[in-house]
C-alpha cells in the first residue's frame, strides 16, 4: 500500500513575523512623506478656493450690476453686495482649513493694493487696516477687494493676495502662493511664490 505524503503549505510563524516587521518599518518611514504631501495639497487647495472666490465675485458683480466686496480674513472669506442705498447684503462665507495652534494653518496672510515690485511681500495683517473684521469697513480696509459691474476692481487697483501654508517649513516650494487680480479686467491668476517665504 502506497501512502501519500502530506505537505503542509504555508509560512512559519518566524517568516510571518519577519514580513510584518519589514512592513511596519516601511510604513514608519513613509508616514512623514504622506503628511508633508497632504499639507502641501491643502495649501494648494486653499489657494485655489481663494482664487475661485475672487473670480466668482467678479462674475457676480457683472451679473448683479452691483459692487461686490470680498473681505479676506486669515482663514475665511466673506462676500457682500453693495446696494444702491449704501447698505450691504451678506452673500456668503467660505471657511478655510481648520487651524491648529501647534502646527500653524494655511492662511491668507496679506493683500496688497498697487504694490510696486520693490515692496516686500510679508505677512502683516493689522486690525487697524481691517484684518479680523468680517464686515465692510468705512473707509475700506486693506482686506476688502471690491469688484465693479464692469468686471474690474474699484479704482482699477491691482491686487496681490499672499497665501501662506504655515504647516510647511521655510523654503518649501509649496509654502507661499500669490493670487493676482488685474485692476482693469478683474482677471484672477495664482502662482507659487519663488523662495517659499
Amino acid at each position: 500500500m502506497v501512502t501519500a505524503r502530506q505537505t503542509h503549505a504555508g509560512f512559519t510563524l518566524t517568516e510571518t513575523m519577519v514580513v510584518l516587521v519589514i512592513l511596519s518599518i516601511l510604513a514608519a518611514l513613509s508616514t512623514p512623506l504622506f503628511t508633508r504631501d497632504n499639507n502641501a495639497r491643502k495649501g494648494r487647495g486653499w489657494t485655489k478656493i481663494v482664487a475661485q472666490t475672487l473670480q466668482r465675485a467678479r462674475f457676480q458683480a457683472m451679473g448683479d450690476r452691483a459692487n461686490i466686496h470680498v473681505i479676506l480674513n486669515r482663514t475665511r472669506i466673506d462676500m457682500y453686495r453693495e446696494q444702491s442705498t449704501g447698505t450691504y447684503t451678506f452673500l456668503s462665507t467660505t471657511m478655510g482649513p481648520l487651524s491648529d495652534a501647534a502646527d500653524g494653518t494655511i492662511a491668507t496672510w496679506n493683500a496688497f493694493k498697487n504694490r510696486n515690485q520693490s515692496t516686500a511681500m510679508t505677512g502683516g495683517q493689522n486690525a487697524a487696516n481691517g484684518w479680523g473684521t468680517t464686515t465692510v469697513q468705512n473707509p475700506l480696509g486693506s482686506n476688502d477687494i471690491v469688484f465693479t459691474p464692469l468686471g474690474g476692481t474699484l479704482g482699477n487697483n491691482n491686487w496681490e493676495v499672499l497665501v501662506c501654508n504655515e504647516k510647511l517649513p521655510l523654503g518649501h516650494p509649496d509654502r507661499a502662493f500669490v493670487i493676482s487680480v488685474a485692476g482693469l479686467t478683474g482677471f484672477v491668476s495664482s502662482t507659487q511664490m519663488v523662495g517659499g517665504l
